[in-house]
């Protein structure tokens, strides 16, 4: 419902209704609480209005060539956007505050949320307040380029044509899934990205096939460069390593997110921040009783599933006052370029920090699979880090067509502490990219069952490693 009783002390005051906000918000509900959810802006946040729904509707019509593809894609997030403000504005136990909230100093057992609205400013009182601002783009400033020419993520949606020629700034999600959308809507496409790789968070085989990927469909990579000037009147890019880049329509800078926590009174509030976002631990707690924090705010997450997550554990946290107890589970990320990218498990630099003794790495190009035949796969493999003799899942990262679906498995593996010993014999579908997952657990019994005692020795020399490097860190 539309408004709120100023006078009432709610169960809570959710911030933000974006993915994190709108999940403890419903979840709340659904336990019959009265929720205050406050937005200044629009009801389902960046996912619905200016990050997942409308980057993934690009793809899917600039990959199927549709006449008028912005006209599409707006349509789609414009539907689902109105769609999810009609069930906020009808909801018994939702009371919906549009305006733009500031936290103040707790006092009893209640927290006050100043809002400042369309109608002036209002108090929201509720026993917990839950922070889900979400993030923004970082902008950066290049010289000599003009505003007309640059975008981010908030306003590329909004795009009336297709640009003959776009740079991508920045070699991460973004630019990697606008790549794929953009070479299919047949625009020249250049990447300029910093560092020597793109997507450096990921595995190194992960960069070198994502960018001989596109490469192959005729994508220009430029590493360890960065836009030193534009030339607005020759339409000119000049990079730091003498490259050009000529006749550029559109410039987007994907460079990553801050948190969005500006006007917030966290300081105020006594809640603890850096940086990175407010700090809170895997339930959503910060450091202030009764105030919690979800999603890109807090720089835990900057996945819609992510905050998702998180906020069914602050549900919990709330509705149901019980000892917390329980990991939290592993969180998959996926990139929806093409050939996909997914990838659970530990990071690469925590993988790294794990001694080499006990752990083993196999490796399956699609290209050696009868689908990967049967479908001309040229750039994709699945990968994985184990733990030897338990076969324990590390890490794993899958290059596929279908690669968000067929990460899943690895998922549950990780959480319900499956190793790649049970899984060896797994039936699956012939033929189907899974097949590849098969052929990793073939090559774990080949590498372990004809000599258990030494992969047992070998595994526990790695636990002692890694135990004495923790020891000594």
């Amino acid at each position: 419902m539309i408004g709120h009783d100023p006078l009432t002390t709610y169960k809570a005051a959710v911030i933000g209704a974006g993915a994190g906000g709108l999940t403890v918000a419903i979840g709340l509900s659904t336990f019959g609480h009265d929720v205050v959810l406050i937005e200044g802006d629009k009801v389902g946040g960046d996912c619905t209005n200016v990050g997942c729904i409308p980057s993934k509707a690009l793809l899917h019509a600039a990959g199927v060539g549709m006449d008028d593809p912005f006209a599409w894609v707006q349509a789609k997030r414009d539907g689902l956007a109105a769609h999810e403000d009609f069930e906020m504005e009808t909801d018994d136990h939702i009371h919906l505050v549009r305006g733009w909230a500031r936290l103040t100093k707790s006092e009893n057992d209640a927290h006050t949320v100043c809002v400042s609205g369309p109608d002036g400013d209002v108090e929201v009182h509720a026993e917990n307040v839950i922070v889900s601002t979400g993030s923004k783009p970082i902008e950066i400033s290049i010289e000599g380029l003009g505003t007309e020419r640059l975008l981010t993520n908030e306003d590329i949606f909004e795009l009336k044509t297709i640009p003959d020629t776009v740079v991508l700034v920045g070699g991460g999600v973004i630019s990697l899934e606008m790549a794929t959308a953009f070479l299919d809507l047949g625009s020249e496409v250049h990447i300029v990205e910093r560092t020597e790789r793109l997507i450096g968070t990921e595995d190194p085989l992960v960069s070198a096939t994502i960018e001989a990927a596109l490469r192959s469909r005729g994508a220009h990579m430029h590493t360890s460069a960065s836009i030193k000037r534009f030339d607005d009147l020759q339409q000119t890019a000049h990079l730091t390593n003498g490259d050009t880049i000529v006749g550029v329509d559109k410039v987007l800078i994907g460079i990553g997110r801050r948190p969005n926590l500006a006007g917030l009174g966290l300081e105020d509030a006594g809640v603890k921040f850096a940086d990175t976002g407010i700090i809170a631990d895997d339930w959503g707690r910060t450091s202030v009783e009764g105030v919690y924090a979800v999603g890109d705010a807090t720089g835990n997450t900057a996945t819609t599933h992510g905050a998702n997550a998180v906020a069914r554990r602050t549900i919990r946290a709330i509705a149901l006052p019980i000892p917390k107890f329980g990991k939290p589970r592993a969180l998959p990320n996926a990139v929806y370029c093409r050939p996909q990218i997914a990838s659970v498990g530990l990071t690469v630099s925590e993988l790294n920090a794990i001694p080499g003794t006990g752990r083993i790495r196999l490796v399956k190009h699609l290209s050696e699979i009868d689908r990967g035949l049967t479908d001309d796969i040229e750039y994709g493999f699945v990968a994985v880090d184990a733990e030897r003799f338990t076969g324990k899942v590390l890490r794993a990262v899958i290059v596929a067509p279908d690669a968000a679906e067929m990460i899943g498995m690895f998922t549950i593996m990780i959480d319900n502490g499956i190793g790649l010993r049970k899984l060896f014999g797994t039936v699956h579908p012939y033929p189907a990219y899974s097949q590849a997952i098969g052929f990793i657990t073939d090559d774990f019994a080949s590498a372990t069952f004809r000599k258990l005692p030494r992969e047992w020795w070998a595994m526990m020399r790695g636990r002692i490693a890694k135990h004495r490097r923790r020891s000594t860190s």
